[in-house]
């Protein structure tokens, strides 16, 4: 108990006479922020700290213009703060696929899409609309569409002759599904149309579309989450009744809004024990059964949702269930009623 004061006096005097941070962290930090002076602000996410004072300065890479945002508040991902994406001038090409089925018997119709930054402008190389009314006299005869207005007309080669008789859905960003311009050609079903058009548009600047391209598209445009990208590829390939409505609903939201609500309470909970931490004596007493049964129910929620992961697998995969009995004992009549048959 002795040595307390002159420790006392030792770590004020360390703290009165603390040497400033060398001067080049400064100059670096001013240039990589563009700002001729740092100035005193408020940061909730990134904070930086350099003490050449006795006041402490702090930078907020938030406060910067928009072409320095270091971190995103929304699940944006791609996607800017104007709603435009950062990457539409280059890194994201145009891509174009056959997005109904075929090699089966044709059907009636079949749809060429479209999804990319040129995608407007590349259908306007191949397609011309038949219009009753005259045309305006333009300097440019470029494809003007209106969003989500359907448009009759013709799809030519490069060669100027016609490939289909099509209808033009333009869907402009960001009212679509990957939050790009996206055009759809409904064409008739016979695959040779569908390959025609097809050509037509990468013959005129499109790239060919890999599988499930157009859902990844939506998901780093912040479109859809995982979880919904994942039960898109599950609704197609849903077997029966209750493996589409279990995907549907996941793409609806379903499994996101739980995993947002947990995540919501987690962080409340987290941000009441910080706060007690440091400002315990001015908050009101802590009641512990409350906060238990909040746990309680988190914890109830996850295993729930790890209960209903099974049935989802078993919904898709299906079972294998083998009918064993001696001869004429009802074997086919209980299959018939099962599949809802009537013979």
């Amino acid at each position: 108990m002795a040595l307390l004061p002159s420790l006392r006096s030792v770590i004020t005097h360390q703290l009165h006479h603390r040497p400033p941070p060398p001067p080049p962290l400064l100059s670096i930090a001013s240039f990589l922020f563009h700002k001729p002076k740092l100035r005193r602000t408020t940061c909730k996410n990134l904070s930086f700290s350099f003490s050449s004072s006795s006041k402490p300065i702090t930078l907020n890479p938030l406060a910067t213009p928009k072409d320095n945002t270091l971190v995103f508040k929304k699940d944006e991902r791609l996607v800017a703060d104007n709603g435009e994406s950062e990457e539409k001038a280059g890194t994201f090409s145009t891509i174009a696929a056959i997005v109904t089925s075929i090699g089966g018997p044709p059907g009636a119709v079949g749809i060429v899409r479209l999804s990319g930054p040129m995608a407007v402008d590349i259908v306007g190389r191949v397609f011309k609309p038949v219009k009753k009314k005259k045309k305006k006299s333009s300097g440019s005869g470029s494809w003007r569409p209106t969003s989500h207005v359907v448009e009759y007309g013709v799809v030519l080669d490069r060669h100027g002759n016609v490939v289909d008789e099509v209808l033009a859905v333009p869907m402009l960003a960001p009212r679509s599904y990957t939050r790009e311009d996206v055009v759809e050609l409904q064409c008739h079903g016979s695959e040779v149309c569908l390959r025609r058009v097809l050509r037509a548009c990468l013959e005129a600047g499109a790239t060919f579309a890999q599988p499930g391209e157009f859902t990844l598209r939506a998901f780093l445009n912040g479109r859809l989450d995982l979880s919904q990208a994942e039960n898109v590829e599950k609704l197609i390939s849903a077997k029966s009744v209750a493996a589409a409505d279990a995907a549907l609903a996941g793409i609806q939201g379903g499994f996101s809004s739980l995993v947002t609500s947990v995540r919501a309470k987690c962080i409340e909970l987290l941000t009441e024990i910080e706060a007690r931490l440091d400002f315990d004596d001015e908050m009101p007493p802590l009641n512990l059964n409350l906060v238990m049964d909040k746990i309680h129910a988190m914890s109830q929620d996850v295993e729930n949702a790890l209960e209903t992961a099974n049935y989802d697998k078993l919904l898709q995969s299906g079972l294998q269930i083998a009918i064993v009995g001696r001869p004429n004992v009802g074997k086919s009549s209980l299959l018939n009623a099962w599949s809802k048959r009537v013979e």
